[in-house]
């Protein structure tokens, strides 16, 4: 086997991986010790070796090869040779040889393979839409799991193709930025824990143990053995562990279990080939985007990379899929080590990086990176208060405020490692044995309440409640400042039926019913119209945290609190109700909006501080009605009133506007 007379041209590029040039091939590689690497070409689509080349030797100290090679990037498949180990190059931009999800992978070493970008993919006059964080809201998905399920009513189910073809209903629901779970090449078969002693060696050991690590996002997995310095410790083969399992003389499809969610490590510069209806899932995604953007939606990606990939490999990355697919923005699962040097990438001025948490003097400095936290704070105080636990009132008060300058804030009741909406009003306990961790999986502190049955219920009135309470935790969320981030399909009562943690349920348990868009059209309805009310007043996502006073010399201030008594806000630790006022004249609006929260399971009164003259308040929201957001001409007015009670677990929201004034969201509600 040798070289078949393919042109080798000078090449002083250092970067890794491939590019296709007019007149050849790039290709770079950090070698180990093993002495020159070799670069195997093979013929599209087969694992016979065609041709292999060695590298020349390195210009500069160190073991960075590099060669550019003319041949027709369409026809041709490669990997690298280092030493005795056939490595498929992590700098990858396409993959081949895993197109079939959950396809038992080849036995052979020359089973997955680096394929190239070729092409120029025409953007055209694609634009980034450049939201600013307080003007967003965001959807959280699965690419596979949304349209997946026979339901879906779609062509492509699963893939890129799928999604994009379910953006008419994004948009009509309100949101208008996606943040989607790994999109990277994984792989998503894992090996089950009673094999580890039989068929791993020590480092492949270390990498799947560390893989559960990923999953609950620490990610501390080990570097790869033997690297030479001044080698990246980016990993050089997400395969050796599989490698390692087919050793088992019990190996077989049934021993693997699947990494659905796809958390940890993979071939990051890549689009999972899987994901795609076509054979050219870099296109397909680009497709994807280009449509999110036509209109007016960002697209943000998950990224979970492990501790051997360091913060070079890293930069690299996230550049490239800026570059590459006009991605919007970044969300990084773990890692937060790192947040503090990503964020001040010049990369984030234009691109979005959402991270779990940030030093003080990166926030306190920023004025222009785009940076967010994210992270359960908020959905954990928020869900003891909406159960009715006691003394949370003044931790939901800061919650609901918060939004500094420097870093937004990401606000979420769901996500996707815990109980989905319905589920966080049908359980208090979670039920994960289905998942082969004896149960022991997922988080125990779910602070969910059933509201009086554990689990699906027939009975009218529990089913009432548990709507209700979902509607109150749909306004937790979008009547609070910051960016609010929506679960995929709470918004028609999806259900895991308990479960918390299904990273490995790659089945109807996590796939979208659509079908329930039907027997749920009244709380999808409430959400598209909470989001409208949210577009609708400024006043409810400005760029900066309220200050509570009234810096302005309006006679209000911008946000105040209220009890039984107006500008009296009862925090006393058995209280459960409150109200809070927002003043537009803060906001560019000439009305105010007083929300009364009542997490009680008694009626409850509040105050109302007196308006100026010729205002008067009237009811736009209530969670305690059928028809939550009745339409302008429908709505109570509160003449002459100053208090007024809300119902027992209820959010109700007043507007308090000039008389002949019309709602601001006039022809856009009158919905359930």
């Amino acid at each position: 086997m040798g070289d078949y007379g393919f042109k080798l041209l000078q090449d002083d590029n250092r970067t890794p991986g491939t590019r296709v040039c007019r007149d050849g091939v790039h290709f770079g590689f950090y070698a180990s010790e093993s002495g020159r690497p070799m670069l195997l070409l093979y013929k599209k689509g087969c694992e016979e070796v065609a041709s292999s080349i060695a590298f020349p030797e390195p210009s500069a100290p160190g073991n960075f090869y590099s060669m550019k090679v003319k041949l027709p990037a369409e026809e041709y498949e490669y990997n690298f040779l280092d030493g005795d180990e056939v490595v498929t190059d992590p700098y990858a931009r396409r993959l081949a040889g895993r197109a079939v999800y959950g396809q038992t992978p080849s036995f052979s070493p020359h089973g997955l393979r680096g394929a190239f970008v070729t092409g120029q993919y025409p953007w055209g006059e694609d634009q980034l839409p450049q939201l600013p964080f307080h003007e967003a809201v965001m959807y959280h998905l699965h690419v596979r799991g949304f349209t997946m399920h026979k339901n879906s009513g779609v062509r492509g189910k699963g893939t890129f193709s799928g999604l994009r073809r379910k953006i008419p209903y994004l948009k009509s629901l309100g949101v208008n930025q996606v943040k989607l779970m790994p999109v990277y090449d994984f792989s998503e078969l894992e090996i089950p824990d009673y094999l580890f002693s039989h068929s791993l060696s020590q480092e492949g050991a270390k990498q799947v143990a560390g893989r559960d690590q990923a999953r609950a996002c620490v990610t501390e997995t080990s570097g790869v053995d033997g690297a030479a310095e001044g080698v990246p410790e980016a990993v050089r083969s997400q395969e050796d562990i599989r490698s390692h399992a087919f050793e088992h003389p019990y190996g077989s499809e049934t021993e693997f279990r699947k990494n659905y969610w796809g958390y940890g490590p993979g071939f990051y510069f890549a689009p999972k080939a899987s994901y795609a209806a076509s054979d050219r899932a870099d296109i397909e995604f680009k497709d994807m985007v280009k449509a999110f953007h036509a209109n007016g939606m960002e697209v943000i990606l998950e990224f979970s990379f492990d501790t051997a990939t360091d913060i070079g490999t890293i930069c690299d990355c996230l550049t490239y899929w800026a570059e590459e697919y006009h991605v919007d923005g970044f969300s990084m699962v773990g890692r937060d080590d790192l947040s503090a040097e990503l964020a001040k990438l010049p990369l984030f001025v234009s691109r979005k990086l959402i991270c779990g948490w940030f030093p003080d003097e990166i926030t306190g400095e920023n004025r222009k990176h785009q940076i967010a936290q994210s992270n359960d704070g908020f959905m954990n105080d928020a869900r003891r208060l909406l159960k009715g636990d006691a003394g949370m009132l003044d931790a939901f008060g800061y919650r609901t405020r918060r939004n500094p300058a420097g870093c937004a804030q990401i606000n979420y009741m769901t996500n996707h490692d815990g109980f989905t909406m319905l589920d966080l009003v049908s359980y208090n306990m979670k039920y994960n044995d289905e998942n082969g961790e004896m149960g022991r999986d997922g988080s125990d502190a779910n602070f969910s309440w059933n509201c009086g049955e554990e689990g699906p219920c027939a009975k009218h009135k529990i089913a009432q409640l548990r709507l209700q309470q979902r509607k109150n935790a749909y306004a937790m969320m979008l009547l609070s400042q910051g960016t609010p981030m929506l679960l995929a399909g709470d918004e028609f009562g999806n259900t895991q039926l308990g479960n918390n943690n299904p990273w490995c349920q790659d089945n109807e348990r996590t796939w979208l019913d659509w079908s329930r868009t039907k027997t749920n059209r009244a709380l999808t309805e409430y959400v598209r119209a909470l989001i409208a009310f949210r577009n609708a007043h400024p006043m409810l996502h400005q760029k900066l945290e309220p200050q509570c006073a009234d810096y302005r010399s309006t006679g209000y201030p911008d946000l105040s609190y209220h009890g039984e008594r107006a500008w009296y806000g009862d925090l006393r630790h058995s209280s459960l109700h409150m109200g809070c006022m927002y003043s537009g004249f803060y906001a560019g609006e000439q009305s105010f909006l007083y929300i009364a929260w009542n997490f009680h399971w008694e009626e409850q009164q509040f105050a109302l501080p007196l308006l100026p003259d010729g205002y008067a308040w009237h009811r736009v929201m209530d969670t305690s009605l059928a028809d939550s957001f009745p339409g302008p001409g429908e709505q109570e007015r509160l003449a002459d009133v100053r208090t007024f009670a809300a119902a027992p677990r209820t959010v109700v929201v007043l507007e308090g506007r000039e008389s002949g004034a019309v709602a601001a969201t006039s022809g856009s509600l009158g919905v359930m």
